[in-house]
């Protein structure tokens, strides 16, 4: 008898200490996620941005305040890229 609560006495910190473990490792991942996820967007915004500026051009006639919109988004997105990759537009690049 005194044998099991002994044993019983040393595994219950290692349950603890393992339950901690995974949760500091599940924060840290779920951190290095929501980066991971941040990090992808921005890319993807300012990938975007040009495409939206081209899009707004060619709308501007039709449809002016789809087009505003368009560059409202861009700019909002990628304020650098908006200024600086006009040559990377896909009219330009065909």
């Amino acid at each position: 008898m005194t044998t099991l609560t002994h044993a019983s006495k040393l595994f219950a910190p290692r349950r603890q200490r393992a339950a901690s473990l995974r949760q500091v490792w599940s924060q840290r991942v779920s951190g290095w996620a929501r980066a991971l996820w941040a990090s992808l967007e921005a890319t993807g915004q300012r990938r975007a941005a040009p495409y939206l500026l081209h899009e707004a051009s060619r709308q501007e006639s039709s449809n002016p305040a789809l087009a505003a919109e368009l560059r409202r988004v861009a700019r909002a997105a990628a304020p650098i890229t908006s200024r600086t990759t006009s040559a990377n537009t896909p009219a330009q690049a065909r």
